[in-house]
């Protein structure tokens, strides 16, 4: 399941297209347009502007596939991909590290088998606890990146763009990529171990293709619509449950209102369990992408991989000066 977020870098670029542990499996990509076309043929029904555009002008609007953050994007990506595919791979294999270390640590006790159950009620529990725990710490990593200064910096990068396509899933710093997978790798880690001393053996995770069968059902079900342009909201008691497209696109959202909204991945519940829930309506919602015009900042890709650095520096410098010295409006008290 690590890997699967993870979306391990192969050796030729191209293959990840073909690569179920990959969420740029074309699989993927594919179940979106699908879901875009039924998004369309919904809206084309009640407004005859969208008919008229047709299928391919609503899912693949010019504006947004030839705007300069679109095309950064495209670049970030392709860099990524291929400069940095070894740090890329080192960085998942952290977050294994961590889940194996705890795996290893919890079979030299003698507590394993505690609680007998049939096998399929154990595999669907660790199956469950391990998809919830797995995205709880990936919640808990985006909650950091936007209320502790320092990491809300690594994390602007994602949120400088300016148009949403899905190629905007990719402009993520490398620090919070890590970030994300040594959170998701500890309560992962975690939760196999606690399943192994309660059903012993029997704590088997579900898989196909090898992928974890929520993942795999979250991947299929839309992903790569949550950044888009295309509103496909989860409403009512699902929105409370479950993180639709609709759901990412307002985390995105520059409206002061939606600011730290909307932090999970996979399940809602932890957004409202802690406060930070927006459930989207059912009609699409108007708001401004970006960073308040501070997305400027980031408008190469030098500038989105050093920009970070750079902020920090000034920071760190700025807090070294003693207090009288520092000048009113200093980045030491920006959130």
């Amino acid at each position: 399941m690590l890997e699967f977020l993870a979306a391990n870098p192969v050796a030729a670029f191209g293959a990840m297209f073909a690569d179920p542990s990959n969420r740029w499996f074309a699989l993927y990509l594919a179940s979106s347009v699908v879901f875009a076309f039924v998004v369309y043929q919904i809206q084309a029904r009640r407004d005859p502007e969208t008919a008229a555009e047709g299928f391919l002008g609503f899912a693949f609007p010019r504006e947004l596939w030839s705007h300069p953050s679109t095309r950064l994007d495209l670049v970030y990506w392709i860099i990524n991909k291929t400069l940095f595919a070894t740090l890329l791979v080192g960085t998942s294999y952290i977050a294994l590290v961590i889940d194996r270390g705890i795996g290893w640590l919890t079979q030299s006790l003698p507590l394993e088998g505690l609680v007998p159950a049939p096998l399929g009620v154990a595999i669907a529990a660790t199956t469950l606890g391990m998809v919830l725990a797995f995205d709880f710490g990936l919640w808990l990593a985006h909650y950091l990146g936007h209320r502790v200064p320092f990491l809300w910096e690594f994390h602007k990068v994602h949120h400088s763009v300016e148009v949403l396509t899905p190629l905007a899933a990719g402009r993520v710093h490398p620090v919070d990529d890590v970030l994300s997978l040594v959170f998701a790798g500890l309560f992962s880690g975690l939760s196999m171990a606690g399943a192994r001393i309660l059903f012993g053996a029997d704590a088997l995770v579900l898989n196909a293709f090898q992928a974890h069968i929520v993942l795999l059902a979250f991947y299929l079900l839309g992903f790569h619509l949550r950044h888009s342009h295309v509103w496909l909201p989860y409403t009512g008691w699902l929105g409370h449950l479950l993180i639709s497209p609709a759901h990412h696109q307002v985390h995105h959202s520059a409206e002061e209102r939606h600011w730290d909204r909307n932090m999970g991945f996979i399940f809602a519940i932890w957004d409202w369990m802690f406060g930070t829930l927006w459930v989207p309506a059912k009609e699409k919602e108007s708001f401004r992408l970006g960073l308040g015009g501070e997305e400027r900042e980031f408008s190469s890709v030098a500038r989105l991989y050093l920009r970070p650095f750079a902020k920090i520096g000034a920071r760190l410098a700025v807090a070294a000066r003693p207090r009288g010295a520092r000048p009113a409006g200093s980045p030491e008290s920006a959130a």
